[in-house]
């Protein structure tokens, strides 16, 4: 289904399953935005608790009202909220959520000045986990792309969209994803249409115990099988053997899992090298934005074999030539880290 779009309208859609604790919150982070012209969608997804009397409280008319029959799962919610929007704009806002006053506006205002880009997204923070943190992502079309490789690199909450290049390239969420499946969609949508980010602190991610992520942190088994998915399409893109092991090796190097000895972080290296060679010749992405990723994960693996010793900081000296300068990338950092034999991420 797709809905005539208004010009200046933005569609705010929150997703919903049982998240009575917060939604209060989240709600009023979206009716106190500087930006006024948008409809707020919350779609129900099967919640048991009492989300739905709280929403009903408000009686705001740009709250729309949606439930699923049963719970339907992401990808399913995410999906009808794209079909029912009639914004020429979505936002995204997940349900224990704040965003900031200036966030529609911002972001409103840059897709306006930039009609070619599809996509825009934006730091964000996480907090509700001691100290906030502050998750930063690639900021460059070309850069995001070559950084969906290996994970996403876009915020999904903090993204906006230009609908009609949505429409136009029939995107929607794989409702077989119970997780990834925004990362799933980035994927896929790189290849239509320039997707940035703003160096903006925009959002504010609440780590909860509601979280979906939450549910699959200690099921790696399944977390791994729904990467798959998304890894395939790099995969055959680039003619890589569609391996167990190759599987493996890419999805940790992604990942926040640490390297316990030399010979998996070298294996790790030659991965990075064989991507490249790969996408020398088949020109998948452009060059220079995987030369610069490259750069950053060689870091990355680095960072995450500290433990190991001296040796990783030596091995980096060695490595880094191979690729560009990661723009985070701390010689003193690392040295430290490995010094002291950092077992930490």
């Amino acid at each position: 289904m797709k809905l005539d779009r208004i010009p200046g309208l933005v569609s705010v859609v929150m997703p919903v399953y049982n998240g009575e604790k917060y939604i209060r919150e989240s709600i009023k982070s979206v009716l106190d935005q500087t930006y006024g012209n948008f409809e707020l969608l919350v779609i129900n997804d099967g919640s048991s608790d009492s989300s739905m009397e709280i929403v009903r409280e408000f009686e705001d008319p740009r709250i729309i009202l949606l439930e699923n029959d049963q719970n339907m799962g992401v990808s399913y919610t995410r999906n009808l909220g794209l079909d029912l929007s009639k914004g020429e704009f979505l936002a995204w806002i997940d349900c224990d959520d704040l965003i900031d006053k200036r966030r529609i506006e911002i972001q409103y205002e840059f897709m306006r000045e930039n009609p070619q880009i599809g996509i825009c997204g934006t730091y964000l923070e996480r907090f509700n986990e001691g100290n906030s943190t502050l998750s930063t992502v690639f900021l460059e079309p070309e850069l995001i792309k070559a950084g969906l490789i290996f994970k996403p690199a876009v915020l999904n909450a903090t993204s906006m969209y230009r609908l009609s290049l949505i429409d136009r390239a029939g995107l929607r969420f794989n409702p077989k994803l119970a997780i990834s499946e925004d990362f799933n969609f980035y994927v896929d949508a790189c290849f239509h249409f320039p997707i940035v980010n703003l160096p903006k602190k925009l959002y504010f991610y609440r780590a909860s115990e509601t979280s979906i992520m939450k549910k699959y942190d200690e099921k790696k088994d399944e977390k791994f099988q729904f990467h798959k998915v998304v890894y395939t399409k790099w995969f055959e893109k680039l003619q890589i053997p569609l391996s167990e092991k190759n599987f493996q090796i890419h999805d940790k190097i992604g990942s926040t899992e640490l390297y316990n000895n030399f010979e998996e972080l070298k294996c790790a290296f030659n991965w990075l090298k064989y991507l490249k060679i790969q996408n020398d010749k088949l020109q998948v992405v452009d060059e220079n934005a995987l030369n610069k990723v490259l750069g950053s994960m060689l870091y990355f693996i680095c960072k995450k074999s500290s433990q190991i010793g001296l040796p990783v900081f030596l091995f980096f000296l060695r490595s880094k030539m191979n690729f560009s300068k990661a723009e985070e990338e701390s010689w003193v950092k690392l040295f430290i880290r490995c010094l002291i034999k950092y077992d930490k991420f």
